[in-house]
């Protein structure tokens, strides 16, 4: 059963510890609950103002199958938080959309890490509200980076959501970290929050 991987417990533990009364929803993309096919799901826990999401899948949840004893599969799973409204129990569409597409993207061969932008030709997730929210950054977790598993160490890529003109001046620049620092004074959460206002560097 898949609440019985280790590695997923592993993660769910570490979650747990942050946030001991919530409990997340999960959203399985795998219907047998095995990897191997991309992500294969995501767990939401439902905050205060926010949702988390802490996606499972890139990294080893069963048996060790990787010959890299130290690090667990592809060494990292995505995080990401958008805004949430008070009572709001459905996770919005558009972000696990997302966070599956990035993930299989990962798994096509190309090579995201901490630092590395994308810019995408339409608003995130394909929705429309989202505007000019067009592009996204990889930052470390804010809350937690890294964790030991039983399969060996897991980082936390937080996804977050820029402007289209933020992304513009990164690619001119050719590096994000001016950018987050700003975006993380403002924010230190970090949302990915489509209404807020752009950064201007």
């Amino acid at each position: 059963m898949l609440e019985m991987l280790p590695g997923l417990v592993r993660i769910y533990e570490e979650w747990a510890e942050r946030y001991p009364e919530v409990q997340p929803l999960t959203v399985q993309f795998a219907a047998d609950g095995k990897s191997g096919g991309g992500l294969d799901g995501v767990l939401a826990y439902p905050l205060d103002g926010h949702w988390l999401l802490v996606t499972f899948g890139l990294t080893e949840l069963g048996e060790k199958t990787s010959e890299e004893a130290r690090v667990s599969g592809s060494g990292f799973e995505f995080t990401c938080r958008v805004p949430r409204e008070d009572g709001d129990e459905a996770v919005p569409s558009w972000v696990l959309r997302v966070l599956h597409a990035l993930a299989d993207r990962f798994l096509a061969g190309i090579d995201l890490d901490v630092g590395h932008w994308i810019v995408t030709p339409s608003p995130l997730g394909g929705e429309p509200a989202n505007g000019d929210m067009t592009s996204l950054v990889i930052v470390p977790d804010v809350e937690i980076r890294a964790i030991d598993t039983p399969n060996g160490i897991v980082l936390f890529f937080q996804l977050v959501g820029l402007k289209a003109e933020e992304g513009a001046a990164v690619q001119e620049a050719g590096t994000a970290a001016p950018l987050v620092a700003l975006l993380r004074d403002r924010d230190p959460k970090m949302l990915t929050d489509p209404s807020r206002d752009a950064v201007r560097l």
